[in-house]
């Protein structure tokens, strides 16, 4: 019971800490300094979250309407299942370790193009850039089109946004099924036995990376830009109210469960110069949430750059 106890424990702490490491990823789409502060149980909701999303995302991007997303998923499954067959076949060593220099190979490009994709370029006091031309580079334009999903507020963007998520369990799984299928396999021969290890450690090494990339993919996934907008009351500060209200200036809450409202300004209208800004609302007794009124459902893009 106590080593039952203690794994429940560190399994609850490591949940607890992915889910704060999340939080402030979705931050920092936003461009959010300093972070917010959250209730410890909304980190452990946020950790079970992301673990959990991955399972469904990674089901849903099986029939994807992107084809790259929805092909790449199938590979990845085609990929780790091959890589377990040939692990069966005792008689042939080398194909094997072919089969799993393949695979390495691959992951390592999947690896890259998938951090890629989520290296959202977040230019401080200017917000999400996506850049103003497409390049001819297919890391270039895989950055670009990921980009695209943040700042385009459309039903299918925000699919896509999901499904890039999901892609992640597949990259995870193949590496997984590589790390495990490398390891348990029995070979004599000791050149082909050293090159399955190496081919073993690459494996979880890359799985390793793409573990460090589970809290970008959540926010990105499930956040992204889209906010409620809303309008401020007037008992609690009339002039943004009636920008607010007017249309000039644009009010949207970015707390996603923080313990003090935060609203961010966009806006040419924004009293005192406000445009660009995250306020804090709330007193040591409210959180600030009577100061809002909600405007928008479903939420919008933040968008940065020119006024909306």
């Amino acid at each position: 019971m106590e080593t039952l106890g203690a794994a429940l424990t560190l399994l609850g702490g490591l949940v607890t800490a992915l889910g704060f490491i999340t939080l402030r990823a979705r931050e920092a789409l936003l461009d959010l300094s300093p972070g917010l502060t959250y209730p410890k149980q909304e980190w452990l909701v946020t950790g079970f979250h992301a673990l959990g999303a991955l399972l469904w995302r990674g089901l849903s991007v099986l029939v994807a309407d992107h084809p790259v997303m929805h092909w790449s998923a199938w590979s990845l499954l085609g990929l780790g299942a091959a890589v377990l067959v040939t692990g069966q076949v005792k008689r042939r060593p080398g194909l094997l370790v072919s089969a799993l220099a393949v695979s390495t190979s691959l992951l390592f490009a999947g690896t890259a193009f998938y951090r890629t994709a989520l290296a959202i370029p977040v230019s401080p006091g200017v917000g999400i850039d996506c850049g103003r031309t497409l390049s001819a580079n297919l890391t270039d334009r895989v950055a670009f089109e990921a980009c695209s999903w943040l700042v385009n507020d459309t039903p299918v963007n925000k699919g896509r946004r999901a499904d890039l998520g999901g892609l992640l369990a597949w990259l995870l799984a193949a590496c997984c099924m590589g790390a495990v299928t490398a390891a348990c396999s029995s070979i004599k021969d000791r050149r082909l036995s050293g090159v399955r290890w190496l081919a073993a450690g690459a494996h979880v090494l890359l799985g390793l990376l793409l573990l460090c990339e589970l809290h970008r993919a959540h926010a990105f996934a499930t956040w992204g830009l889209l906010y409620p907008q809303v309008r401020l009351v007037e008992k609690c500060d009339p002039a943004l109210s009636q920008a607010t209200t007017a249309g000039t200036c644009w009010a949207f809450d970015v707390s996603a469960g923080a313990e003090k409202k935060t609203i961010f300004l966009r806006g040419s209208g924004c009293p005192a110069g406000r445009d660009g800004t995250f306020l804090h609302l709330g007193t040591a007794e409210t959180d600030g949430g009577e100061c809002l009124a909600t405007l928008s459902s479903p939420p919008r893009v933040i968008l940065h750059g020119p006024t909306p």
